[in-house]
């Protein structure tokens, strides 16, 4: 997908779980991960980060400018002969992954480089270089088709692929890095979202959306909040309408930020 730059200066932000595996850099500055119990460790530069089905709070240094971009469902195989279930929840250093030397000296050229722009252009080359970026046809690519169809039975769901069910939540697993319950609750999650941040919306008004977006209920989307943005939809909707600079991510242009949870192309 598209490189995306932020710059965050001492701030702590919360992020969502994501189907996304990423690669993530840090042009400035740094990031310093913290726990559920409260322990910290502090985040490498240069990084990919598989799908994760838990929030994660993130503490930013001063001055910190961060680089990242997403691989579309079924590419990270591709590109980096990388199975994606094999990263699913971790991430691993990315001098572990290319060369060390080629990418030392791009991270040393990057410390010579001031303009954001410059610095965007040095790590798209970088990737364009070490990556196998060729466009080919995938069950990811198939699933991002046919997003609007991913809550069918999966009986129904693997007739439409043309294959068995176990084949089905095989290569579900290959191309996303979790079980197609898995996906099913991201993107359930990703419909809601909008509709839960709309400036218009009333307390009384989320037991529909929960049951226009697939939730069983209110207490259903509940849970499923807590467990994937970490805050209950309501409270979650409080920061967002206060521009919390925390829940940022969830002010992303709508093109991006469907591209993160619906996986849409």
């Amino acid at each position: 997908m598209h490189i995306m730059l932020v710059e965050l200066d001492a701030c702590e932000v919360f992020l969502p779980a994501t189907l996304c595996p990423s690669i993530m850099l840090f042009a400035r500055g740094g990031a310093t991960v913290i726990g559920a119990d409260q322990s910290e460790f502090v985040a490498e530069r240069f990084f990919l980060r598989g799908p994760f089905m838990e929030p994660a709070h993130v503490r930013y240094a001063p001055g910190t400018m961060s680089l990242s971009v997403c691989f579309r469902p079924g590419m990270l195989q591709q590109a980096m002969g990388i199975n994606v279930a094999s990263i699913a929840g971790s991430a691993l250093p990315f001098q572990d992954l290319v060369c060390p030397e080629r990418t030392q000296n791009f991270l040393q050229g990057l410390d010579k480089v001031e303009d954001g722009k410059a610095i965007v252009d040095l790590f798209q080359q970088f990737l364009l270089d070490v990556l196998d970026h060729k466009p080919r046809s995938s069950i990811g690519a198939a699933f991002l088709a046919a997003h609007k169809k991913i809550f069918f039975p999966l009986l129904e769901l693997s007739e439409y692929f043309g294959i068995g069910q176990r084949q089905l939540e095989r290569r579900v697993r290959e191309n996303f890095g979790v079980t197609l319950r898995d996906v099913r609750r991201i993107v359930r999650f990703g419909f809601s979202l909008p509709h839960i941040i709309r400036p218009d919306v009333a307390w009384g008004d989320l037991t529909q959306i929960a049951q226009d977006t697939g939730y069983y209920d209110q207490a259903h989307m509940h849970r499923e909040y807590v467990e994937l943005a970490g805050i209950p939809p309501a409270q979650l909707r409080q920061k967002i309408s206060a521009r919390d600079p925390a829940y940022w991510i969830y002010l992303m242009p709508d093109d991006d930020f469907n591209k993160l949870f619906l996986l849409i192309d």
